[in-house]
């Protein structure tokens, strides 16, 4: 189903770019995007078009993808502003320095420093003693021009805090499209067990520790704030059961029951989640 669904919109993605590859076009949006809606005779001056015969037929090519006429003024379609977004993006300029900056989280794996790592637009957060990735993905250099490295590395955990929600909602954080969520014992990777969420309609896939994921569940939340913890104000790779799987255990196979185990201080939430990544128990430990 993802398959097709990706091979059915090849032509009309690459349609689509045809559309915009040409500078009369980008002008007419750019002066939607300063002001809208407009006439046809503003939006042809602001658009710094002499000829209006020619206007028109660059205007006719963006009608109904990324341009819509309402009452005689246009104004531009949800698409024609992700489009101006992706202009107004840095990525297409000079990229901004690269970052490095050590943490004060043990590595999954071999217990070492985890290192984060800023570069072209990517931030990893991996372990040099023994390479283990736990984390890489994008953050747009326009969003690094404005932050310095602290804030940076703050505003890309809130980013990814919002977009793991969404996928365990079933929401794909990239398309809006379906996702569908399942834990995965034994992934091809560091971990001995996953949450993995795959879109039905872009194909993007997903995977976190499971623990990461309960960062979106109201009693995760609430255990973390009574003892202090903010999950907006600290990143979270600096919380241990949201890089490894070490508080991880699996309490049945089928259907697959894994449990979480949250230690702040001398308590201890455990939290049971099903093979669709839902939480299906919290229980409080007494305080050791």
């Amino acid at each position: 189903m993802v398959e097709d669904a990706v091979s059915m919109t090849v032509d009309r993605a690459a349609d689509a770019f045809g559309t915009l590859a040409d500078e009369n076009r980008i002008a007419i949006l750019l002066a939607l995007w300063n002001e809208q809606p407009l006439s046809f005779a503003r939006l042809q001056s602001a658009a710094d078009f002499e000829d209006s015969g020619r206007f028109n037929y660059h205007l006719t090519q963006l009608l109904g993808r990324f341009v819509r006429k309402d009452d005689e003024e246009y104004r531009l379609r949800p698409a024609g502003g992700r489009a101006i977004d992706i202009l107004f993006d840095e990525r297409f300029g000079e990229p901004p320095s690269p970052i490095e900056r050590d943490l004060e989280t043990p590595c999954p794996d071999c217990g070492a420093s985890l290192r984060a790592t800023y570069e072209d637009g990517h931030i990893e957060i991996s372990c040099p003693a023994c390479s283990v990735v736990v984390h890489y993905g994008y953050f747009p250099p326009r969003g690094r021009a404005a932050r310095d490295p602290e804030a940076l590395f703050l505003a890309y955990s809130r980013q990814l805090w919002r977009d793991f929600t969404l996928a365990s909602a079933g929401v794909c954080p990239h398309c809006s499209g379906r996702m569908e969520t399942h834990v995965t014992p034994d992934p091809d990777w560091y971990l001995d067990v996953a949450t993995i969420s795959v879109c039905q309609h872009c194909g993007v896939d997903i995977g976190t520790p499971v623990g990461l994921r309960l960062l979106a569940d109201p009693a995760v939340v609430a255990f973390l704030a009574d003892h202090g913890v903010d999950i907006d104000q600290v990143p979270f790779w600096t919380l241990p059961f949201c890089v490894g799987d070490d508080s991880v255990s699996i309490d049945a196979t089928e259907p697959l029951r894994v449990s979480v185990h949250i230690e702040q201080g001398t308590d201890r939430l455990a939290v049971t989640v099903d093979e669709s990544g839902t939480v299906t128990e919290t229980a409080l430990v007494e305080s050791r």
